[in-house]
């Protein structure tokens, strides 16, 4: 009987697990499987460089010695931050990044704000200007500030003492009209 040898292996090695090679007689059916390591997808296989399916699991006929690669792709996800209000401050941090991997993004509030919060899809998240999370899906995180409230003490006289009185003296926030 003739036989073939059917030989896999996974790019990146990372990237997941294949199984199924070896030899085979002539004219078998040969079914070659690959699965998907934590972070990664199974993208396709390939023999020589040329795509020759894009089904996990890949089933051909024995007809001459083969070497099959499964190959995967590193799972992204894409992390947006913005400021609200805009004036507030500014972010750091989002961009697109790699499942499983640690993001930090930050928050620095511009003259006049404070840091509020970090939310997503209007729920906090963090209360630290600076949060770490493990990249699991796409986010899209809001860095909210409060404008700084500055309390003014108005003192009234009047000049001479003798000549009257005044009124309107007191502790009044920033933006008051007195």
């Amino acid at each position: 009987r003739i036989t073939y040898t059917i030989g896999v292996s996974a790019s990146p090695a990372a990237g997941g697990s294949v199984s199924s090679g070896g030899t085979v007689n002539s004219g078998d059916s040969v079914t070659v499987s690959a699965t998907s390591a934590s972070g990664y997808t199974f993208a396709n296989w390939t023999e020589g460089g040329a795509a020759v399916s894009t089904s996990a699991s890949y089933t051909f006929t024995a007809s001459a010695n083969r070497t099959l690669v499964a190959n995967f792709t590193r799972i992204t996800y894409t992390i947006t931050t913005s400021s609200s209000p805009t004036a507030g401050g500014s972010t750091s941090g989002g961009g697109t990044v790699n499942s499983g991997a640690s993001v930090t993004v930050s928050a620095t509030a511009a003259a006049g704000y404070t840091f509020t919060n970090w939310t997503e899809g209007g729920a906090v998240v963090s209360t630290s200007a600076s949060y770490t999370f493990t990249a699991s899906a796409n986010r899209s995180l809001v860095a909210n500030f409060s404008a700084v409230t500055v309390n003014y003490t108005v003192k009234t006289s009047s000049s001479p003492t003798s000549g009257g009185s005044t009124s309107g003296g007191g502790t009044y926030a920033s933006g008051t009209t007195v």
